[in-house]
């Protein structure tokens, strides 16, 4: 659907600051989207034509054309067909104001219940692992071991008689597997695919070790694993191919002018990936009795009513928040498990002086299956005559270090840029703040903040440190993430109906009852959308920080 998005803006902006008083940009601007979307439902509900049943007036045309309840219910009025929720504005804003987890996820309104994602990846190509084409470098999995590799080292993949030859280029710096230059492009040589197939995997040539097992390949992603020497390798272009991390021992420069006359362009190429989306509900329901709105009302004043769809609002907002929040922690461990997999390297750490060797940290990935990974045992920075120096300082100075680092591990491994959140319990988030290079936050803020939901309490290096105080204050993990543009990897929340209500009369009672409900998708965008968050396990035993 084709919308022009400025117009939409220069409409519904006003009335949204004016009504909630939020005022930031970017979260104007997908909320007046998100109006939009709604008020076009709000309006087909007087047009859709009931299939099947005669116009009202006709023989057996008792119901009529679906219709929304008019202003004067009652027995005598506009009750409305009963067909459709009444979506309504005013409380999908407010279920869109309160629900703060917003600020880390990238918001993309969807028209209907059903949507599609298609995002791009940039990857080396040259041809297809399935046909006599042959990509220019591969990726490969298997169940075995390699064989321990130097970079140019000869290896063959394939059955007897019929192997593609292959030289290493490096390790893959999101999931540790090997990378390699296919050598053997002669279309009399099998495909990769059929020479993945033959499960013998070896090292020197044809005539080398074989080794068994499960062998996949794929194509390699230029921007996640870049690869120097495919636009050119040294003088003549003849250096061995290496990728994707820096080389104290080596050094690259271009081709000289005769060399690029006459080689040929290298090919990348755009992959392109569709993701069907749908949307899935969260829906609670609240009753009051006629005595309650009476007296109360009589009595002080109150809204009853008013105050039900007020709690009904603030459960929907909470549920939304967890399930953006438990899957960005999700994502967050995995970016940690295969980080320790491909780098050996975790930033998991301790300052317990008591826990003296390494452990195991446990944490449910996006996928629902458990990831293991190291927990270092505690090491002080110094030590006099034996009795490690670490004081309070000291803790949070380790604490706010790690949580840097972590924001340039994003940077590093997400390619998209630096971390700009972060997300903890409010101990860790308490030791944060007690550093220099905190900056607090003011303490006025357009959102609101009194249905318990996460909350901002500053800025250091960039990232907005927020305080989530569903998290146990013995849950020390710290989520650091970046909340990028539409267009980068990452989670996408997708509202379809933020908020739908219907109010109805109890039948034996008479008293009325309130339902509301929310209808969204959660997606993780792109190839590689754990690389935007990163996830790690703080080890404080007996140490208080705060």
């Amino acid at each position: 659907m084709h919308i022009n998005e400025s117009q939409i803006f220069e409409t519904w902006a006003p009335i949204i600051e004016s009504k909630t008083g939020i005022n930031e940009g970017e979260k104007l601007g997908w909320l007046s989207k998100y109006c939009h979307y709604h008020s076009l439902n709000e309006s087909f509900s007087s047009s859709y034509a009931q299939v099947g049943v005669p116009p009202a007036g006709n023989l057996g045309g008792l119901m009529g054309n679906v219709s929304t309840p008019g202003s004067n219910i009652g027995i005598y009025g506009d009750q409305g067909s009963g067909d459709k929720f009444p979506s309504l504005l005013p409380l999908a804003i407010q279920v869109a104001a309160r629900t703060i987890g917003f600020d880390i996820v990238s918001v993309v309104p969807m028209s209907g219940p059903t949507g599609v994602l298609t995002y791009l990846d940039y990857i080396y190509a040259g041809g297809n692992t399935d046909t006599d084409d042959k990509p220019t470098v591969i990726k490969l999995s298997t169940t075995t071991a390699i064989p321990a590799s130097s970079v140019g080292q000869d290896y063959s993949i394939g059955t007897t008689g019929a192997f593609v030859d292959l030289k290493f280029v490096g390790s893959s710096r999101i999931d540790g597997q090997p990378i390699f230059r296919v050598i053997s492009n002669l279309n009399a040589s099998p495909t990769i695919a059929a020479a993945s197939a033959g499960g013998l995997f070896q090292v020197a040539g044809a005539g080398g070790t074989a080794t068994g097992g499960t062998v996949s390949a794929s194509l390699v992603k230029a921007l996640e694993d870049h690869v120097q020497g495919f636009s050119g390798a040294g003088d003549t272009d003849s250096n061995d191919w290496q990728g994707p991390y820096m080389d104290k021992d080596s050094q690259y420069g271009a081709m000289k002018r005769g060399t690029g006359e006459n080689s040929y362009y290298r090919q990348m190429g755009l992959k392109a990936y569709t993701k069907f989306v749908e949307a899935k509900t969260f829906q609670v329901a609240a009753s009051v009795t006629t005595e309650q709105i009476q007296d109360l009302n009589k009595q002080y004043g109150i809204d009853v009513v008013s105050m039900v769809e007020n709690a009904l609002v603030n459960e929907l907002s909470q549920s939304i928040n967890k399930n953006i929040l438990g899957q960005a922690f999700a994502l967050g461990w995995l970016n940690n498990y295969r980080m320790e997999v491909s780098e050996g390297v975790t930033l998991n750490f301790s300052v317990d002086p008591a826990q003296t060797t390494n452990g195991t940290a446990i944490a449910i990935g996006p996928d629902g299956n458990s990831y293991t990974v190291t927990a270092p045992a505690f090491s002080s920075f110094a030590a006099t005559g034996g009795v490690a120096t670490e004081n309070q300082y000291t803790v949070q100075r380790r604490i706010l270090s790690k949580v840097l680092a972590a924001g340039n591990v994003v940077a590093q491994r997400g390619r998209r840029g630096p971390a700009n959140f972060v997300v903890t319990n409010l101990q860790l988030a308490s030791a944060i703040q007690d550093n220099a290079q905190f900056t607090a936050a003011p303490i006025t803020n357009a959102i609101n903040q009194n249905n318990g939901s996460l909350y901002p309490v500053g800025t250091v290096a960039g990232m907005t440190i927020y305080v989530d105080p569903n998290m146990r204050y013995d849950d020390t993990r710290i989520l650091v993430g970046r909340k990028g543009a539409d267009e980068e990897p990452g989670l996408k929340f997708m509202p379809y109906m933020m908020a739908e209500s219907i109010q109805t009369i109890a039948e034996g009672t008479m008293s009325p009852k309130i339902a509301v409900k929310s209808r969204y998708a959660l997606v993780e965008a792109g190839q590689l959308p754990e690389t935007q968050y990163y996830t790690m396990d703080v080890r404080l035993g007996a140490v208080q920080i705060v």
